[in-house]
């Protein structure tokens, strides 16, 4: 029976080609991402307050006033939109983007504010709907009349 006795020796290799071999062993691990604990997504916010005239002129440029947020740190990019329905209801509400890696969110509540302008072009009632992630909407009117009225 032939038998042969193998035996690896590690003498030949230089030590600091299996140190540089290792760094590059944990350097390729460690930049690799768990993606078990990540989440990403965009998503509605919460609009927090909404502010328009009581009453305008027909042709005047009426400011609109939106205030919105979302309830932690793991949101970023955070806009509001205006969106006209027909000529006397129009929608506000917000976005966002939500991103989270293992479970941890900075208790920081996230604000975005903007001003909508708008030219009156219709004389009656103007509703405002703004729309919210938290299910509660605000809804404000402006009254606008004739010229000389």
């Amino acid at each position: 029976m032939l038998c042969h006795n193998y035996e690896i020796s590690l003498n030949h290799i230089p030590m600091k080609n299996i140190i540089i071999f290792g760094i590059l062993l944990l350097a390729l691990t460690s930049c690799m991402e768990d993606r078990e604990n990540y989440v990403r997504y965009t998503g509605w916010i919460n609009i927090d307050s909404l502010s328009v005239p009581e009453g305008a002129v027909l042709g005047e440029t009426i400011d609109i006033f939106v205030k919105g947020g979302a309830p932690n740190g793991c949101w970023s990019g955070l806009g509001l939109n205006f969106k006209k329905e027909n000529d006397s209801t129009y929608y506000i509400n917000g976005t966002g983007v939500y991103e989270r890696r293992d479970g941890i969110c900075t208790d920081v509540y996230q604000i975005v504010d903007s001003v909508f302008y708008l030219k009156t072009t219709r004389a009656g009632t103007i509703k405002f709907i703004a729309q919210s992630a938290n299910d509660k909407q605000i809804i404000d009117s402006v009254f606008v009349v004739q010229p000389g009225k």
